[in-house]
């Protein structure tokens, strides 16, 4: 209750306490550890519960990236070096014991990191602009799902829900490409260990027909293009 009441304060636009929420790190290769997780008006920081040692404050510039596996699941990449993978920059990986990562409090996240992160929790999209049935190519297989495009950005729904996606048009996306009538990708801003600030290419398999003046009107939208006949009105 007290953590639900901070949150409503902070939207408020008043000084709002910091989110806490108890946690297990989730550690490759050595026990878990238990915590908490707080939210605070300038940083991410992980309190270890007795060792101190393992505890870790993040300024929200110091965050690589971010991705909301699910309401209670959370990773925090960070630019710290991990010796035992060669200099591979650390993933810190938290999992709720209880409450979740709401909606609003996700975005207040983002807005302060002041870059793309990974949200794998998608809304529900009451009437797209476009959507059609697809299969979301893997390095091996695949999973099918509905590709939804809003106004502000595009829903990958699948039963698959680590694969589901939610992007935002302004800041995640960075192009779209399609190669054939049934066959799409999108380039999307997420950064991982493997690939420090690279887009990463989500290839589609579509089921229908790709229609071409929504594709068309896709791609202007998105690069900020005006066509000939445009300028005219």
């Amino acid at each position: 209750m007290k953590s639900v009441l901070a949150l409503l304060i902070g939207f408020l636009g008043l000084p709002a306490a910091a989110q806490t929420f108890l946690v297990v790190h989730k550690k490759a290769l050595w026990p878990d550890g238990a915590g908490e997780l707080i939210f605070s008006e300038d940083a991410i920081e992980f309190r270890a519960a007795g060792k101190e040692q393992n505890s870790r404050k993040w300024a929200y510039g110091d965050v690589q990236h971010l991705d909301r596996v699910s309401p209670t699941e959370l990773v925090v990449l960070s630019y710290e070096d991990q010796k035992w993978q060669l200099g591979r920059d650390r993933e810190f990986r938290f999992v709720l014991t209880e409450g979740e990562i709401g909606d609003k409090l996700f975005e207040t996240v983002r807005s302060r990191l002041g870059r793309p992160a990974t949200d794998r929790v998608v809304a529900e999209v009451e009437a797209p602009l476009y959507e059609i049935d697809v299969k979301h190519l893997h390095t091996f297989g695949g999973c099918e799902g509905r590709l939804l495009f809003t106004q502000t950005g595009v829903v990958y729904k699948t039963a698959h829900a680590k694969d589901a996606r939610e992007w935002r048009m302004d800041s995640d996306v960075e192009s779209v490409w399609s190669q054939g009538r049934y066959q799409l990708q999108i380039h999307v801003y997420e950064n991982n260990r493997r690939e420090f600030s690279a887009t990463r290419v989500y290839q589609f398999a579509l089921k229908q027909r790709l229609n071409n003046e929504f594709y068309s009107n896709l791609k202007r939208r998105l690069y900020g293009l005006t066509l000939a006949s445009d300028t005219s009105r």
